[in-house]
């Protein structure tokens, strides 16, 4: 795109703070992107002085994609951050984490860390409860989990947080936390929240803060509003000796306060940099005028909002379509009927909701009506079962001190060591100050163990030391993974745990993960292991997205904040879920929540659609929602609107779903009687269940993820159904 004179002048200013005000659609990466071309092809600054620093690694993709180009580098050599040629690109974590593989070792750590995602963080909480003989349900371990993040988020050790303990509940907290770090410690492991604390610990060194002042010289820093008071100390520390940074922000666009984004940083901006050159871009380049100026009249009504106007040149576009259904069946049904009658691509299509719960009647029409969908946020490809028992592997051999991994794997295959065994090898842990694989080296003198069990358990070590010997002898990751699939048998224990359908979805996700490795074929093998394991840690649920398929993307608006589509859908805006009923009375929070409606609101490019229900299944009853106040805050000249009664449910007339591209409108259906919502009960079902369905007929669960069923169809091949809202019944 050709720069406008204010994104021309963003571009130019380079030896000087920089703070760049972008609104929705604004063309900010196309901003940063010529920024950086600018900075290296016309002022002859080396890519290794630049850090750039962004909010998902989609966005980093993109704009090292976009140089790469206009450099005549070519981008199918790029892999990550991790090229020379170009200027540091990622996420805030990825740049915290190679800060860290240079200099953890001086907190004690090795530089082969491993990060743990939140659900081996429960499982190790779940491990220090079990230690300290506590119940789960009187202190929920996820819970646990929260209270932790939130402390070290605050920059708050074990022993600091001593000070805030002022109930029971709070004294169990400090006293796992006190426990979990040790643990973590142990494990050579870092939660999410460490990668950062620990960053902001190492740059305290001044010898260390003065390498990283001199290799990036200039930095810039994308969604500046949703950074929290540690990342800006950071930035601020490492750009105080040159003052050559350029932020861009957009405080109608902040909404992760839940997440310890502080708005408040902008305020500190500009007191640590007075002398900064604003610039506003305000043309949207992106939505229509209606979007844009219905956008721009909700927004208006927060009064914590600095002063602009989003406009665009773009056409007129069609108005806004309000929906109003008298139940959310009928708003999902009409939601399914409209991207019906658009035909295809479906990918032009976009359902945002405000929480995950919204999704399952969406996805309940959009299953009856064929469209095919993918909800991000849900199952992910590395939390499948099989993926995460090779990953397993791979963790302990990358870091043989992973306790979590290894207690995944050292039973998987099945190897006959049973749960006892594994409490022996924990009491020696814990007593002994050993790791596994120290006690697996002298197995033979573990005397609680019964023979056969040290047998099992000498096998596996064996099977391990083989295992790390070949990883430092093939050529490549890929060969390894090969070999290592080969070696533990593990293709021939699926074909003996699960049914013929199963299998072979299983061995296509492990071919998938084979494809994966084959990237790093230009690193050496172990190396290629470090950032293979340390990039699917940093993954985010954007990066679940593939822009090659057909089909409706379905994800909370929290989500979508870098995403647009052609139409886009926000259904239930009601006053209790947008805005959500905990942030009405609070005006801070109730801001937030219209933020949060612009956002939604401008991820259209063309055509927006806003539904809502009179009665929503709610809590196990039919509620009743008032309309939200942001519709009402939308001027009456940009909107039409949609009213119908019609009280009809996919399961119980099927005719309709097969005759939908001939049915009348919505409008005209003929009233039927309403019938009970479903809500199966997950604990119910397994894999390998066989199953009958009214459309479907016979079918088999091949995997089974919470509410997540990946289903083999006797006729229609492998699919994807919220099992808990499917009219199913055990054969």
């Amino acid at each position: 795109m050709n720069l406008n004179e204010r994104q021309q002048e963003a571009v130019k200013c380079i030896e000087w703070p920089l703070l760049i005000i972008a609104w929705a659609g604004s063309g900010k990466t196309a901003t940063l992107t010529a920024r950086v071309e600018n900075m290296i092809k016309n002022h002859g600054i080396s890519p290794q002085n630049i850090l750039c620093v962004t909010f998902t690694n989609k966005a980093a993709r993109e704009m090292k994609e976009r140089i790469a180009k206009n450099l005549w580098i070519d981008s199918t050599q790029i892999r990550s951050f991790k090229d020379y040629r170009l200027p540091f690109m990622g996420t805030f974590h990825s740049f915290w984490v190679s800060v860290l593989k240079e200099y953890i070792e001086i907190l004690d750590y090795k530089k082969d860390f491993i990060i743990y995602d939140t659900a081996d963080s429960v499982s190790l909480i779940k491990q220090i409860l079990r230690e300290m003989k506590f119940e789960e349900k009187e202190f929920p371990p996820r819970k646990i989990q929260t209270y932790i993040s939130t402390a070290k988020n605050s920059l708050l050790t074990p022993s600091q947080y001593e000070q805030y303990v002022d109930s029971s509940f709070k004294e169990v907290v400090r006293d796992v936390y006190h426990k979990y770090q040790k643990k973590l410690q142990e494990n050579n492991a870092l939660d999410f929240d460490d990668i950062l604390i620990k960053t902001h610990n190492i740059l305290q060194k001044p010898e260390i803060l003065a390498t990283y002042q001199e290799r990036y010289t200039y930095i810039m820093v994308d969604e500046y509003q949703d950074t929290n008071i540690t990342q800006y100390e950071i930035i601020k520390m490492l750009a105080s000796k040159y003052r050559n940074l350029a932020v861009v922000w957009d405080d109608w666009q902040s909404i992760y306060s839940w997440r310890w984004a502080d708005m408040r940083n902008i305020l500190n901006f500009k007191k640590d940099y007075p002398e900064a050159l604003v610039i506003k871009l305000e043309q949207n380049y992106r939505s229509t005028k209606h979007i844009i100026n219905a956008a721009n009249e909700v927004i208006k009504n927060n009064k914590n909002a600095l002063s602009k106007t989003l406009w665009t040149e773009n056409c007129e576009g069609e108005c806004i379509t309000l929906i109003e259904a008298p139940d959310d069946r009928n708003e999902a049904k009409k939601i399914a009927e409209i991207i019906v009658e658009q035909g295809r691509p479906y990918s032009k299509n976009l359902v945002l909701y405000r929480t995950n719960g919204q999704s399952r009647q969406i996805e309940e029409y959009l299953i009856g009506a064929w469209i095919p969908y993918k909800v991000v946020g849900g199952l992910k490809f590395y939390d499948r079962m099989e993926i995460k028992d090779l990953l397993a592997y791979l963790k302990i051999l990358y870091n043989s001190q992973d306790s979590i991994s290894m207690k995944r794997i050292i039973n998987v295959p099945v190897r006959k060591i049973g749960a006892r065994s594994l409490e022996v090898l924990d009491e020696y842990k814990n007593n002994y100050d050993l790791s596994y694989l120290q006690i697996l080296e002298n197995i033979e003198d573990v005397e609680d163990l019964k023979w056969a069990a040290k047998i099992s358990l000498a096998n596996f070590y064996t099977l391990y030391r083989e295992l790390r010997k070949k990883l430092n002898s093939l050529p490549s990751l890929r060969e390894f993974a090969e070999y290592m699939i080969q070696k533990i048998w593990y293709k021939d224990y699926l074909k003996w745990e699960y049914s013929e359908a199963e299998y072979d979805a299983k061995i296509e996700n492990i071919d998938e993960l084979i494809n994966v490795l084959s990237a790093y074929e230009w690193i050496e093998t172990i190396p290629a292991l470090g950032q293979f394991i340390d990039e699917v840690s940093l993954l985010t649920d954007m990066d679940q997205l593939s822009e090659e398929n057909d089909f409706v993307t379905l994800m909370t608006i929290h989500t979508s904040k870098w995403l647009e589509r052609e139409n886009v859908f926000i259904a239930g805006v009601e006053d209790g879920i947008l805005p959500h009923i905990r942030t009405i009375g609070n005006q801070e929070e109730l801001e937030e929540e219209r933020r949060l409606m612009y956002v939604a609101m401008t991820r259209a490019k063309e055509k927006l659609y806003i539904s809502r229900a009179k009665e929503r299944f709610q809590f196990g009853e039919y509620m009743r929602n008032p309309k939200s106040r942001f519709i009402d805050e939308i001027p009456l000249v940009h909107t039409q609107e949609i009213w119908f009664t019609s009280e009809v449910s996919f399961f119980w007339d099927l005719n309709f779903w097969w005759n939908l591209s001939s049915s009348p409108s919505s409008e005209t259906f003929q009233k039927v009687i309403k019938t009970p919502k479903i809500d199966n009960d997950i604990a119910s079902f397994s894999i390998w269940d066989r199953l009958s369905h009214p459309k479907f007929w016979i079918w088999i669960i091949t995997d089974l993820n919470g509410e997540l069923a990946e289903i083999a169809f006797n006729n229609w091949g492998l699919k994807k159904m919220n099992i808990r809202i499917a009219p199913v019944k055990k054969v």
